[in-house]
């Protein structure tokens, strides 16, 4: 049944970002074509607006993203169709869990479409050589390999903000639990989740630091000529915290989920 659920809340994304992805592609050819003839004022005036509306596709893609996770959590369990949800031979954790997994998705559809995007807007062999060299100057710096350093970059931004959406997850449903007031308590739960998680984090990397001298270096000097391993076993240790706050997190939503549902 999780199956089928999580079809319905793909059907839903895909209607709302849909127009998204289609402007960001767009955009991006027109800013390509653009790039293309003889420049004169006015091509090049036309070719910043639609650069800079590339831009704003993009940011869009990752705000929707979370936006509609929630509107789609809120609605499918709190609102109108809501009463369908739960006439469904399915428990609370597959509702939870087909939520989880939608957004999973979406956020990797919406990451292979902007770079798809910027790929076709900004591709250059001067543009990508360039890019290269930036990124080998600083993993040399830092000691570590371009594959490393990309993957985990990748990792903590991905994992910050499924973070952050799934603390979203977890203020509406503590949020409306409440009389009055749902939507606003359901922002202030979510907030100081996200605050609590950020500081847990924070607080587990400053108590491994007790006990490996090069990372608690991080917390008392202001200058990054330290060991650069600290940064290595720093970025490894917050992407494993936050897979752990995610997967508690999950665990403790669904556990209050289950105690019950105020539906509007």
């Amino acid at each position: 049944m999780l199956s089928k659920l999580l079809k319905y809340d793909l059907k839903y994304m895909i209607k709302n970002m849909s127009v998204f992805y289609i402007l960001a592609i767009f955009f991006a050819i027109t800013t390509r074509l653009l790039s293309l003839p003889e420049q004169s004022i006015m091509i090049d005036i036309l070719r910043r607006i639609s650069s800079g509306c590339v831009i704003a596709m993009i940011a869009n893609i990752v705000i929707n993203v979370m936006m509609r996770s929630w509107v789609r959590f809120r609605d499918s369990i709190y609102k109108d169709e809501s009463y369908l949800t739960h006439t469904l031979p399915v428990t609370k954790n597959d509702i939870y869990n087909s939520k989880l997994l939608q957004t999973l998705i979406f956020f990797f559809i919406g990451f292979i479409v902007v770079l798809f995007a910027l790929f076709i807007a900004y591709y250059t062999p001067d543009t990508w050589h360039a890019i290269k060299e930036y990124i080998k100057n600083i993993t040399i710096g830092f000691n570590m390999s371009t594959a490393f350093f990309i993957t985990m970059f990748i990792a903590i931004v991905f994992l910050e903000i499924f973070n952050a959406i799934q603390c979203g997850f977890l203020g509406i449903i503590l949020g409306y639990k409440k009389n009055n007031g749902k939507l606003g308590f359901s922002v202030l739960f979510g907030f100081i989740a996200y605050l609590l998680s950020q500081s847990m984090v924070l607080g587990l990397v400053f108590a491994y630091g007790l006990f490996d001298s090069t990372v608690m270096e991080l917390f008392k000097t202001a200058t990054i000529s330290i060991d650069v391993n600290a940064f290595k076993t720093l970025a490894v240790l917050s992407s494993i915290l936050y897979i752990v706050l995610i997967f508690v997190m999950s665990l403790l939503s669904k556990k209050i989920l289950n105690k019950g549902v105020n539906v509007e």
